[in-house]
């Protein structure tokens, strides 16, 4: 499929990857849903920005943590104040972010991550139909995306996200 080009593709684009996500989640049993990730055989299996996450609630919640940040990253932007995407604790190490976002959810239960999700996921969908073609797919509309698009914010937030959870769950459940 290829990328979208404007806000109705980029919409459906994103349903339709958060649709994948919950159809592999309900292909899991509640024993393999609750199963610890095991993933140390192909550590390439998983990839460094998901290396904290050791279960699906982790899994879930991590996804939904960088939702957040990009809800916030917008609210900065439409408040006047626009910052970076990244708190500036972690612009050069996002990856003691990505581990700080999965511990804080440890006393989350999986029901819990998955309206969680459920919740941001609404949130960035509002979000991009509120943003025009042009302010989404093309560069330097917002100073604080640098070189590349509002789009591609949050696209990693959103169909990259869920298409890499799928893989993921693809690989736990070939394991059970």
């Amino acid at each position: 499929m290829s990328k979208p080009t404007n806000k109705q593709e980029f919409v459906a684009s994103i349903v339709k990857g958060y649709s994948k996500l919950n159809e592999q989640i309900d292909k899991l049993t509640p024993e393999v849903a609750a199963a610890p990730f095991n993933f140390s055989a192909d550590p390439k299996k998983c990839g460094v920005r998901w290396m904290y996450d050791r279960c699906l609630r982790d899994l879930l919640t991590h996804i939904y943590e960088w939702q957040v940040l990009m809800r916030e990253f917008v609210r900065n932007i439409r408040e006047g104040h626009p910052r970076d995407y990244l708190p500036d604790e972690y612009r050069k190490n996002y990856h003691e972010m990505d581990r700080m976002l999965v511990e804080k959810h440890q006393g989350t239960s999986l029901e819990e991550a998955k309206n969680l999700l459920e919740q941001t996921h609404q949130e960035m969908l509002s979000l991009v139909e509120s943003f025009t073609d042009e302010e989404l797919f093309a560069k330097g509309v917002f100073k604080c995306t640098y070189t590349t698009t509002m789009a591609a914010y949050f696209e990693s937030v959103t169909t990259s996200s869920y298409g890499q959870a799928v893989k993921l769950l693809k690989a736990h459940l070939k394991k059970h």
